[in-house]
């Protein structure tokens, strides 16, 4: 199973990104680590609901 990590941008938007990828410029990891569907709920508890999230 594949594994992502959470980024943020320097414009507080949230994105999953291949964990073993470093981040594009602009953007730092947060720190959590996992699989799909924990990132979606990390992200969905700390942004909000500010559009959809995919």
């Amino acid at each position: 199973m594949a594994t992502f990590k959470v980024i943020i941008s320097g414009e507080g938007l949230y994105a999953l990104w291949p964990a073993d990828s470093d981040p594009p410029e602009g953007w730092r990891a947060t720190g959590v680590d996992g699989v799909h569907q924990e990132h979606l709920t990390h992200i969905a508890e700390v942004w909000g609901v500010h559009g959809t999230i995919v």
